[in-house]
């Protein structure tokens, strides 16, 4: 990504070891290009899922990913 000149690396003034990510302005600017390309997907693979079924799907991948968040702290 960074070739592609979508971030830049900074290193951390305060913490050395950390180096930080930041999106340029050409990500910035194909942002409207990448929600349409995410609504579009979104669109597609919901289809035929009730605002409920989406809902209840969204919140047990959200239970998943802290679970992993958990499991990888330990």
């Amino acid at each position: 990504m960074e070739n592609q000149g979508l971030i830049s690396r900074v290193q951390s003034e305060t913490d050395k070891r950390k180096t930080l990510l930041f999106l340029t302005e050409k990500a910035h600017a194909l942002k409207g290009e990448y929600d349409s390309v995410s609504d579009e997907m979104g669109s597609i693979y919901y289809k035929g899922f009730s605002e409920e079924e989406i809902t209840r799907f969204e919140e047990c991948l959200d239970r998943i990913r802290k679970n992993l968040e958990e499991w990888q702290k330990s």
